[in-house]
């Protein structure tokens, strides 16, 4: 509880940090080999890093406890650990995407979308968190600064709040859909498990954290440390312990072009499911909804095509596909003969060309007709 001249409200413990850095170390440590063992960095690289974070916050908090007048190590400290659940959060977004890949005539809206949407949104919640949690945390500032703070905070813990909602009814979707057709085998059966859990835990962390500054900074939550250490810490771990147990990366496939059947056994390979729109449109629109419209849908369905096509399909697709460099310059993938832009310039210059050519043959089977006209009157 109160401790005289501390910055923390209270006299920190200094043994707790050292115990979690620890196992936040052997956790982050084991999630790193884990991804090079499975090769799924795609997918599992930011769980080290999410380790990383909550190992940096509790040595800062180490820090803080030996001199807890230095205003410097709560804000780093906060800003640390609160950034840590959010790339969490993250992890879940990116595991239904490559479940959605492997069973795409399943999935309710397009696996990349689900990336770009979820992990657009997460990314304002940490922005929110960032801003929020070091006004917040600085006790030299005044009240209303601090409320400000505060309130980025509760912001952003309410849209992590919505956004796993959301999060959850699009995964029971697919589950639900996944049971009826019979198509889910053991590993996707665990994987959707774990993804619940873990998704609770994180959700469980965001109310205690909403509750606390909802409550303000004299309420015995804010001010009394073994909150922190059951429902930040502690769960975290528990967490982070849970998707190092049932890896993800052990029960997905390597890449997303590969697919499973219809017959719930087989496994394809494909040429992926690619969204050609700019990053910006999927985000307000992430379920194409005027693609619905166009039939764009219809033509994406590789899943019911033969070997041949599937193959055909893939040189296609590598034929196409884009360079380092143009990825960098153009991120949004405006221009050229595929570009959300481009591809409607290019079209529009192949018609202006083919009428030309058009008009050019009408001239000259004019001039032909004409003279052969005149070749009769002569003869």
């Amino acid at each position: 509880m109160g401790a005289p001249g501390s910055v923390w409200y209270y006299a920190p413990n200094k043994v707790a940090p050292i115990i979690f850095i620890i196992l936040f170390f052997i956790s982050g440590s084991m999630h790193a080999w884990q991804a090079i063992k499975h090769k799924s960095w795609r997918t599992t690289l930011l769980l080290p890093w999410a380790a990383l974070l909550m190992i940096s916050g509790f040595a800062v908090r180490l820090a803080g406890a030996y001199n807890t007048s230095k205003l410097s190590y709560v804000i780093a400290s906060t800003v640390l650990v609160m950034s840590g659940p959010p790339v969490y959060a993250l992890i879940n977004y990116l595991i239904l995407s490559r479940i959605l890949y492997y069973i795409p005539y399943l999935a309710p809206m397009h696996p990349g979308r689900v990336a770009t949407t979820f992990v657009g949104l997460d990314g304002v919640c940490e922005i929110l968190i960032g801003n929020g949690a070091w006004r917040m945390a600085n006790s030299s500032m005044t009240d209303a600064q601090r409320k400000v703070g505060a309130n980025m905070v509760k912001a952003s813990l309410c849209l992590q709040a919505a956004l796993f909602g959301a999060f959850g009814l699009l995964a029971a979707q697919f589950h639900h859909r996944a049971n009826k057709a019979g198509v889910l085998k053991k590993d996707l059966k665990v994987l959707l498990c774990v993804m619940y859990v873990s998704a609770t835990i994180v959700t469980i962390r965001c109310i205690y954290r909403l509750v606390e500054y909802i409550e303000g900074w004299d309420s015995s939550i804010y001010q009394n440390e073994v909150y922190f250490w059951i429902f930040e810490a502690s769960i975290m771990f528990i967490n982070t312990a849970l998707l190092n147990m049932w890896h993800p990366g052990k029960r997905l496939p390597k890449s997303n072009s590969v697919f499973l059947a219809r017959d719930g056994v087989t496994e394809r390979r494909g040429p992926g499911w690619e969204d050609d729109r700019p990053w910006i449109v999927t985000m307000f629109d992430p379920f194409d909804l005027w693609g619905l419209v166009k039939g764009n849908d219809k033509k994406m369905q590789f899943w019911d095509m033969s070997d041949e096509d599937l193959e055909r399909a893939r040189l296609d697709k590598k034929n196409n596909k884009r360079s380092v460099a143009a990825g960098a310059f153009d991120p949004f993938h405006l221009w050229g003969e595929r570009g959300y832009i481009g591809k409607h310039l290019t079209k529009n210059k192949k018609a202006g060309r083919r009428g030309g050519e058009e008009l050019v043959q009408a001239v000259h089977a004019g001039e032909a007709k004409s003279s052969g006209r005149d070749v009769r009157n002569a003869v």
